[in-house]
């Protein structure tokens, strides 16, 4: 009895362990008159490469998005429509492409910490902005995503295969459209600080994660 006892609480101690770890992905949505956006984000290496089946690497930001148009007339899709936005500090970031994460001379994305206060840098590439490190509470600790071209880079099949399998297709439809996108974000933030802009065909849209 008491070896059934022990294994019982061993049982319970791992199942603990693993509720501890479980990362749960907010959700956000927003809606007009023409469409239905739904958001949900993961912040987490672990959990972004959990999703995608590869990883990406440090210092980008999965999102799970879906447009459900309201109306009869199809509605024109794409990733350009989406902007992360950082309260804190102000980054905004368009979504990568999967060729400029995992193709041949692909972006090399690192991250780095460096003992600056404040910076207001912000610089941009290929269409997509990445933000200097700045300080602020929620990022003590300046931490910057720096991204430029290597032409040496040979690509990575498997990585480039799954982001191209899962991404936000660009599309006209009637019916909903789903998928991922990719985003750099600079630092440590809250979720409270963040939120996703639509700016597409059907309108303006602010989702919030939390208030």
């Amino acid at each position: 009895m008491r070896l059934f006892a022990r294994l019982g609480l061993i049982i319970l101690a791992a199942v603990s362990v693993l509720a501890a770890k479980k990362v749960i992905s907010p959700d956000t949505s927003a809606s007009n008159d023409k469409v239905d956006i739904i958001a949900t984000i993961s912040l987490e290496e672990d959990e972004v490469t959990q999703k995608l089946g590869a990883d990406p690497g440090k210092g980008v930001v999965l999102l799970e998005v879906k447009v459900i148009p309201k109306t009869d007339a199809p509605i024109q899709v794409s990733p350009d429509d989406f902007i992360l936005l950082a309260h804190d500090d102000g980054e905004r970031s368009k979504p990568f492409e999967a060729a400029e994460l995992a193709g041949r001379g692909a972006l090399v994305v690192t991250t780095t910490t460096t003992p600056t206060k404040k910076s207001t840098m912000m610089g941009g590439f290929g269409g997509i902005g990445v933000g200097g490190g700045s300080a602020s509470p929620g990022n003590p600790k300046p931490t910057s995503v720096n991204a430029k071209m290597d032409s040496k880079t040979p690509g990575n099949e498997k990585l480039l295969e799954a982001l191209r399998a899962k991404e936000l297709p660009s599309k006209e439809s009637v019916q909903p459209v789903g998928g991922y996108l990719y985003f750099p974000l600079d630092g440590k933030h809250k979720l409270k600080n963040l939120a996703v802009l639509y700016r597409g065909p059907a309108g303006k849209l602010d989702l919030e994660f939390q208030h």
